[in-house]
């Protein structure tokens, strides 16, 4: 019987904050009694002890390791950063690569001293230290979509996520897109990416009782089949604008457009939404509940007659795989990943094209075997996408990040896991 190896999860963002990390902490959490306790122990890397929704779903072999982040000694790191047009335009370099430095907090001491062997970064301003790392970088959508970005926001994100990437033993990935992106713009190695897709958020899916109906619509002022959902963060990316413009494109040739929920964190963009909104006379057209419970989001899913996500850039959905799993049909943008991993199992539209969305919705709305078909495809690809699946997988490669043997089935595993 091998050592038991201690791995250190970054879990410092709070699990009620809306966004993608958030999701991804919460459901490899939940689900990490898939690694044995006779292989595996793991610490939770908090800034407090306060920390009862960690408590609430972590198993017996985990525990909370606080770190007082801001009392760790910082200490200068040199490393070659890429030669992106943005890292060439912002640091005024033309080669294909240059030598920067970067000063860090450097938390080998406390991390050693807890015993820990691995490190498993999901964030992508994860810590530094000498201990092996998984690192997230998530996405570059910085550099697709730099508009969306202050100046300051770019340069920090490119040398960030450069030298994480470049100090990293594993950089895992949640699609076969993101993992060419880093290579076209990185040139990170093959060898280093690992491609594991999560699997939908975690929580209760199970069909909700009268009352949560009753009790949700009366808030929401909503029917059961009434209104399509769009469950994102006003972030630009996001795309909120095109369901606008596309709803104003509908009632321009004579059809009501169908009513939209949207749910996620209200941030300062959500007011030019608005503001679009009323611009152009649909401001009936839509409904914004803001950032609601999970369970409050199941119930809208299942409600729901529809879900349309307009994004223009995703590592991956989460609100797709969701959508998927409860049986909601979805009409989504055919950018970045999405086609690979939607897969046939909604209607994808061009997000630039505002007219496409409006035709998609339309079809989504108005074409009941139609979004059936979706349905039955999407449950069909969600499926291959377990919790189960992303840990073990993840148990594989922290044993290739401690430097352990792997075995032929763990070889497999990582080889023949479901992928987007």
């Amino acid at each position: 019987m091998s050592e038991q190896l201690h791995v250190a999860i970054d879990a410092r963002p709070a699990l009620g904050a809306a966004g993608g990390v958030a999701e991804v902490t919460r459901g490899l959490i939940t689900h990490l009694h898939y690694l044995p306790a006779d292989q595996f122990r793991f610490s939770l890397i908090v800034d407090s002890d306060a920390r009862d929704d960690l408590r609430a779903i972590m198993p017996d072999h985990c525990r909370l390791l606080p770190l007082n982040t801001e009392a760790l000694p910082i200490r200068e790191r040199a490393f070659r950063l890429a030669g992106t047009p943005l890292a060439q335009r912002i640091f005024k370099f033309r080669d294909k690569s240059a030598n920067t430095r970067i000063n860090l907090h450097d938390a080998t001491g406390p991390l050693r001293d807890a015993g820990v062997a691995v490190v498993h970064g999901l964030s992508q301003f994860a810590l530094d230290s000498d201990l092996p790392l998984l690192y997230h970088p998530h996405d570059l959508q910085h550099l697709h979509l730099p508009q969306f970005f202050s100046d300051g926001d770019l340069e920090q994100r490119e040398v960030v996520y450069q030298y994480f990437c470049s100090l990293a033993a594993i950089v895992p990935v949640a699609s076969r897109w993101i993992a060419e992106d880093l290579q076209r713009q990185y040139r990170v190695p093959t060898e280093k990416l690992a491609v594991i897709s999560f699997a939908p958020p975690a929580g209760d899916r199970t069909l909700p009782a009268p009352a949560e109906v009753r009790n949700l619509c009366d808030r929401l002022q909503i029917q059961p089949g009434g209104f399509l959902i769009y469950p994102a963060a006003g972030w630009e990316h996001k795309n909120h604008v095109g369901l606008v413009e596309a709803a104003a494109i509908l009632r321009a040739q004579g059809i009501q457009p169908p009513l939209m929920v949207f749910t996620g964190a209200l941030v300062p963009f959500s007011l030019r939404v608005l503001e679009r909104a009323a611009a152009l006379n649909v401001t009936d057209c839509f409904r914004w509940a803001g950032y609601i419970t999970q369970r409050d989001l199941v119930v809208l899913y299942h409600l729901a007659r529809g879900a349309v996500v307009p994004t223009k850039f995703e590592a991956a959905s989460a609100p797709v795989w969701e959508a998927f799993a409860i049986g909601c049909p979805v009409a989504c943008s055919n950018v970045t990943s999405l086609p690979s991993q939607t897969d046939g199992g909604a209607l994808l539209f061009d997000p630039n094209n505002s007219g496409d969305i409006a035709g998609a919705i339309f079809k989504l709305w108005s074409d009941a075997p139609l979004r059936d078909q979706f349905a039955a495809r999407g449950r069909e690809v969600v499926a291959r996408h377990t919790w189960e699946s992303v840990v073990r997988r993840f148990g594989v490669l922290y044993r290739k990040a401690a430097g352990r043997p792997l075995s032929a089935a763990d070889e497999a595993l990582i080889a023949t896991g479901p992928a987007v």
